[in-house]
């Protein structure tokens, strides 16, 4: 008799976290991303690509999106990041501060997702290279994929951990030179999920 109630108390949870994915539902809330030395922070001018060393980085991204289909949500969020890589055996650094737009797209299989995202802004970055320290504004754009899984912790409330592949360019204007990190980022993030 108990691994009946059990068994019922689990299909009860399952079957009302799939109500959150159901068309007109709306998801509002944020992740934090954190990556390390599993991101390589590459310079490219012209046709020389030269590897700088390890990156890390740090960002806040609040989200919304809406479900126009059931599993399927679309949206877009504000990413506020900053980061720095420090060159292999030297004291070169470079810093960097961005805010962009990353409209999103989201799809459910019950409580385990993929995300892919696009990103669109600015970017300001300090470089310090031979003792020497310049400072530019540059745009930037993007991309991610993501995987998740979302873990209710109330009827509407889910903490999701996100593990996923980035790639990010900066460029100034009128300038051959780009700033290009990409590798693998590890988010957490807290979502309400809002049915009609």
């Amino acid at each position: 008799m108990k691994k009946l109630i059990l068994a019922v108390i689990a299909v009860m949870g399952v079957t009302a976290s799939y109500a959150q994915f159901n068309q007109g539902s709306i998801l509002i809330g944020g992740k934090t991303n954190l990556s390390g030395s599993f991101n390589t922070s590459k310079t490219k001018t012209g046709s020389t690509t030269t590897t700088n060393g390890k990156f890390s980085t740090f960002s806040i991204e609040p989200q919304a999106a809406y479900f126009v289909i059931d599993h399927l949500a679309v949206g877009t969020g504000l990413s506020i990041s900053t980061s720095s890589s420090k060159a292999d055996g030297s004291s070169d650094k470079f810093t960097s501060t961005s805010l962009s737009l990353t409209p999103l797209v989201r799809y459910y299989f019950d409580n385990i997702y993929v995300q892919g995202s696009f990103q669109v802004g600015s970017n300001k970055t300090k470089n310090t290279f031979n003792g020497s320290t310049t400072e530019s504004t540059t745009n930037l754009g993007g991309w991610s994929l993501m995987g998740g899984y979302a873990y209710f912790i109330s009827d509407a409330i889910s903490l999701e951990p996100q593990l996923g592949y980035s790639h990010t360019t900066r460029k100034s204007k009128g300038s051959d030179t780009k700033q290009i990190n990409s590798g693998i980022v590890i988010g957490i993030g807290l979502y309400a999920y809002l049915n009609r």
